[in-house]
């Protein structure tokens, strides 16, 4: 736009030039033209008439052309600051656009960085709950194959226990055969033994359980309990495991009482006879209970 400008400007100048080069040369011809007689003739007349005339035909000419070019510069000078004005919002439309398209550019890195962040965070996620869901399932697997295994050992220890309750069974079968052929033994024994010889052999068991119950016995600290006894009721497995220890004559003292019950319950198993028609009378059987005796 300026090396155009300025083209104009000196084609304008050039032009002028020529316009005043030619006015001049007219001017100098008419001078030299003017300088003649005091009393020219009428063909000179006509001459000099036509030279002042031409001079004023140019000077005219001359005037218009300066107006005709003020005129143009004028337009010109119009049309430059139109072009410049143009120029000047063009410049600031474009820096307008340059602005927003940085405007624009940095908030496409905000979204594009933060289109970035978000899927980061969406792939950490996504890893973690993969991370959860691969844990889940190995606990799951785990769980199942733990619950497997305990299935497995029950099963097995069904089948041990089946067996052994089995094989306890056909010895508890076995075991009822001997005691019932032993009993019956016993029993064909049983009655060639006096009565006498019977009751020596149950005082004599009486008194191994009494010695044996009266050592388990601890008196209650704080309590004097000479002259005191209480009646226990005590009931026995076939080896002479204790079932049941209950006082049914109280001495009228509960910590005696109670004393009592523990020792014969501690006292487990009582020696029992070997004959076993003897042994039936131990099957329960009430026990007197005295602190002197210990």
């Amino acid at each position: 736009m300026k090396v155009r400008s300025r083209s104009e400007k000196i084609s304008f100048a050039c032009a002028l030039g020529l316009h005043l080069i030619l006015a001049m040369l007219i001017i100098f011809s008419v001078e030299r033209t003017i300088i003649l007689p005091a009393e020219p003739s009428d063909e000179k007349k006509q001459i000099i008439d036509a030279v002042m005339v031409n001079k004023k035909t140019l000077q005219e000419e001359v005037n218009r052309l300066e107006e005709k070019e003020l005129k143009k510069r004028q337009v010109e000078q119009e049309r430059i600051a139109e072009i410049a004005n143009k120029e000047k919002e063009a410049i600031q439309k474009r820096e307008k656009e340059e602005k927003l398209i940085i405007e624009l550019k940095k908030k496409n890195e905000e979204l594009k960085k933060e289109a970035e962040l978000q899927k980061l965070a969406q792939e950490k996620l996504e890893k973690e709950r993969e991370a959860k869901l691969k844990k889940e399932q190995e606990e799951l697997k785990k769980i199942q194959k733990a619950k497997e295994e305990a299935l497995a050992q029950k099963k097995k220890l069904e089948e041990v226990k089946k067996a052994q309750e089995e094989k306890k069974a056909e010895e508890d079968r076995i075991a009822a055969q001997k005691q019932k052929e032993k009993e019956l033994t016993e029993q064909k024994v049983a009655q060639a033994i006096s009565p006498r010889v019977k009751m020596d052999q149950i005082t004599k068991h009486a008194m191994l359980i009494r010695n044996k119950i009266h050592q388990h016995w601890r008196q209650p600290i704080g309590f004097d309990f000479n002259g005191f006894y209480c009646v226990v009721t005590v009931s026995l497995l076939p080896t002479g495991d204790v079932v049941d220890a209950v006082v049914i004559k109280s001495s009228g003292n509960v910590e005696f009482d109670r004393s009592a019950e523990v020792a014969v319950r501690k006292a487990s198993p009582l020696p029992m006879p070997e004959d076993s028609n003897i042994a039936k009378e131990f099957r329960q059987f009430d026990f007197t209970f005295r602190p002197e005796a210990v």
